[in-house]
C-alpha cells in the first residue's frame, strides 16, 4: 500500500474544523482518498485537495497546528481532537 497526504492548497479550500492535512494509505490515490474520508467521517470532504504520494523523493515538511489526531483503534497518535471530541469515522 501506498502512503498519501492530502492537504489544502489554497485558503478557499481550508476546512473550518481545521483538518487541512490528513495522512492516509491505501492502493492507489482513490483508495487513500477514501480512507482518509472516512476517519473525518464525511465522504468526499477532500476531494478538491491534492494528494502527493510519499516516498524517498519526498522532501520533509511540517504540518502548521495542533497535533496529530488519529482513530480510536490505534494506539500511536493521540484519540481526542482540540475539542476534546474523537474522529467521526474513527
Amino acid at each position: 500500500m501506498a502512503t498519501f497526504v492530502f492537504y489544502a492548497d489554497q485558503e478557499h479550500k481550508r476546512r473550518a474544523d481545521g483538518r487541512n492535512t490528513v495522512v492516509a494509505s491505501g492502493a492507489d490515490a482513490a483508495a487513500a482518498r477514501a480512507n482518509a474520508e472516512a476517519l473525518l467521517g464525511l465522504p468526499g470532504a477532500l476531494a478538491q485537495f491534492p494528494a502527493v504520494q510519499l516516498s524517498d523523493a519526498v522532501p520533509a515538511f511540517v504540518v502548521e497546528g495542533f497535533r496529530p489526531v488519529g482513530s480510536r483503534n490505534q494506539a500511536i497518535w493521540p484519540t481526542l481532537t482540540r475539542g476534546g471530541d474523537r474522529l467521526p469515522g474513527a
